[in-house]
């Protein structure tokens, strides 16, 4: 049976549902087909998957598993994927990535047989420039997944610091949301470093007057003409508050980009009558950056955020202008559930983050290794304050491993 994608709402920074443009996310995650073990071939349009059992994304093979074994008993293997999409007939003639939120060890990545990524360390989101793999009518998405605790990095042999069974449980497979992007020529880049090298979006707030609530906002966005000509693009950002309205819009001038450029567009301007984010108080913005032609809005991104200002001195952190104790948890990053696993809806995530602020928890410190994207939205909802280590095993790094933990 076919799949075609099905257009849902973008959340977060994958695209606007303020600001309409040609620019289109599609969530990826039903009509999977999974399987575990070595499958020769199975990277191939002809392949018979047809014994395979139907999946929806997130997914681990094992989750089942969760809380019925120790996190070293989990079990460990070679778990394929694979999804036929159809594309729109009219998309905005650009270019197509693949976004994946978290992949547990290591995925490589084909698009009708071509290999398009390779992502090996366990768990940061990565991307992937699909365009030129793409055909007119059906296309196959196909991910083979290995969650050997042991697993060696390809180009070096090293292991992962963080792949250890002393708290990184193992729930292998996609974990995670996966997502198509669809732009035209000239778009707003993804911030996904890994596997595409591109930064995206960053707002950021400062010159904060508390008392007045005002304060400074500046949106910077990256861009890049993919295109053959050159091309004059406008840029704006558009603030809004959680009911919708507009609270204040940027202006960032106009530039012309030559074939193949890449360049970040900033704006920048004061805010009045803000609602500052704090302990408790998720307060969050849309922030929408948008690129115009001729007037015309050709591409459109939305970043949910707050603002807020912090301040470390004197042996003290201050919040929004008030000293605050910092107190709270230490909670592993998984911040898995019962027969779940870590593939848990956002609303799970809102639930358990949502007690520790109940509890009178005002930090959360994830365990060894950055939390997932979906976590750090829902922290940011909820009202809870996160430190985010870099993947550690409670030891020192050395060589490529230390590489590993910078990047």
């Amino acid at each position: 049976m076919l799949l075609a994608t099905v257009a849902v709402p973008a959340i977060a920074h994958d695209a606007s549902t303020a600001v309409a443009s040609p620019r289109a996310t599609y969530n990826l995650n039903p009509g999977w087909r999974s399987t575990t073990g070595e499958q020769a071939g199975a990277e191939q349009p002809g392949f018979d998957d047809r014994q395979w059992h139907d999946v929806t994304l997130p997914n681990a093979f094992n989750e089942k598993e969760a809380f019925a074994r120790d996190i070293k008993e989990l079990s460990t293997g070679i778990i394929w994927y694979r999804k036929r999409i159809v594309l729109p007939a009219q998309g905005p003639g650009g270019r197509a990535f693949l976004e994946f939120e978290g992949v547990r060890q290591a995925a490589e990545v084909w698009v009708n047989g071509q290999s398009v990524a390779l992502s090996e360390n366990g768990s940061m989101a990565f991307g992937a420039d699909i365009t030129a793999a793409l055909r007119p009518g059906e296309n196959l998405i196909a991910v083979r997944v290995d969650n050997d605790w042991k697993y060696k990095e390809r180009a070096t042999g090293s292991g992962f610091q963080w792949n250890n069974n002393n708290f990184d449980v193992n729930y292998g497979g996609i974990t995670k949301n996966v997502r198509l992007h669809l732009t035209g020529p000239v778009y707003q880049t993804l911030p996904l470093f890994s596997g595409l090298g591109t930064i995206g979006q960053y707002v950021w707030a400062d010159a904060f007057d508390v008392k007045a609530r005002t304060a400074t906002i500046h949106a910077q966005t990256q861009i890049r003409n993919a295109g053959a000509t050159s091309r004059k693009i406008g840029y704006r950002a558009e603030i809004r508050d959680r009911d919708g309205r507009v609270v204040r819009r940027l202006d960032g001038g106009d530039a012309t980009l030559a074939p193949g450029e890449t360049r970040l567009l900033t704006a920048a301007g004061t805010a009045e009558n803000l609602h500052f984010w704090s302990w408790g108080y998720g307060y969050l913005y849309i922030v929408t950056t948008i690129l115009t032609e001729n007037g015309k809005a050709i591409d459109s991104v939305d970043i949910r955020t707050g603002f807020r200002q912090t301040k470390f001195a004197d042996g003290m952190v201050s919040l929004n202008g008030r000293v605050i104790q910092m107190h709270g948890y230490a909670q592993r990053t998984s911040n898995e559930w019962p027969a779940v696993g870590v593939s848990i809806p956002p609303w799970l995530s809102d639930f358990s983050n949502g007690l520790m602020v109940e509890s009178g928890g005002n930090l959360v410190r994830w365990m060894h290794i950055a939390p997932s994207k979906q976590d750090v939205e829902s922290a940011d909802r909820v009202g809870l304050i996160q430190a985010m280590p870099a993947g550690d095993a409670e030891s020192d790094v050395t060589g490529r491993r230390w590489d590993q933990r910078r990047k």
